[in-house]
């Protein structure tokens, strides 16, 4: 699907400040149906005095990457990305170190790159927050080579995004399933995480390497995690009764959870988790496979994202 919605304003204002071109790259497998009427929606809420659109769906896995490249040679100055986390790590794989700034719209599962941003879950208040945004330029990570720019991890919650791939459904009570379905059949497994001249053994259920703050939910995983320090919050829950982790919730819901006895904490720009087995990991959401080795280092500076000025 491709449509474009050019606003015609007044010729002589229109030269002296003329409106930015934007795309949106819309995921119609995305876990909400805001596909069905985002283009009603951006006709109701985008400010057309400061923007014209396209509309561009994407059709397979990958082809967000593909349309932010051909919007980038195109010459759009903000493409936006109208899904999850993992559509969202798409788009910044082709906008990584480049002039072109980069929007979400939130329509996946978790949203989490959009809760942390600002614009929260409700899709016609997010293109409302894209009328007064503004650019900033902000880290990402890689993981063994993957690209990310929210969280990351080894272990539950790699798990999770594994059944989750497998998946026909998509929403938040998919989610919730396959979350506590995870928490109870998942084994924790030893690793060995070093970083910086620290060094920690132990059995873990997972560990989560953040760039930002949240799963998605108001889930907060790493309270600390910013997107322009140049660090990962690194969050690791050890292994104890499950009954404790899901006690957890609102600890977590209420950016509380470094307080819990369980999990513990620290920052770092790199990091490599070595495990006693292969073991599921995620990127962003986005299952990864498994593997025994895990090496996680920031990419400072990386990606232009388009920030709301207030929530």
């Amino acid at each position: 699907m491709h449509q474009a919605h050019p606003y015609v304003k007044h010729a002589y204002l229109e030269e002296l400040l003329p409106p930015k071109r934007m795309v949106f790259l819309v995921n119609p497998k995305a876990g909400t149906r805001a596909h069905r009427h985002i283009v009603r929606a951006i006709n109701a809420h985008l400010d057309h005095r400061q923007f014209v659109y396209t509309v561009w769906q994407t059709e397979r896995p990958g082809h967000a990457t593909e349309l932010a490249h051909k919007a980038r040679q195109e010459g759009y100055d903000i493409i936006v990305s109208v899904g999850g986390d993992g559509s969202a790590q798409e788009v910044a794989t082709a906008l990584l170190h480049t002039d072109a700034v980069m929007g979400i719209l939130p329509a996946g599962s978790g949203n989490g790159l959009a809760m942390h941003l600002g614009y929260g879950r409700q899709l016609e208040r997010a293109i409302r927050l894209l009328n007064t945004a503004q650019v900033r330029t902000i880290d990402c990570g890689r993981v063994n080579g993957h690209l990310f720019v929210n969280v990351s991890g080894v272990g539950y919650d790699g798990a999770v995004a594994q059944r989750m791939q497998n998946s026909h459904c998509r929403g938040f009570w998919p989610y919730l399933y396959h979350s506590v379905w995870g928490g109870l059949t998942y084994r924790p497994i030893r690793c060995t995480l070093e970083a910086e001249g620290q060094r920690f053994e132990r059995v873990f259920f997972v560990v989560s390497v953040a760039n930002g703050s949240m799963y998605g939910y108001h889930f907060h995983i790493a309270p600390d995690a910013r997107l322009d320090d140049g660090l990962f919050s690194v969050v690791m829950f050890e292994n104890v009764p499950r009954w404790r982790y899901f006690f957890a919730i609102p600890s977590s819901l209420s950016g509380r959870l470094y307080e819990e006895r369980f999990v513990a904490h620290f920052q770092a720009k790199e990091v490599k988790i070595t495990c006693e087995r292969p073991t599921f990991a995620h990127a962003d959401g986005e299952y990864l496979g498994q593997g025994d080795c895990f090496r996680f280092e920031i990419v400072p500076k990386a990606l232009k994202m388009f920030v709301p000025t207030r929530h």
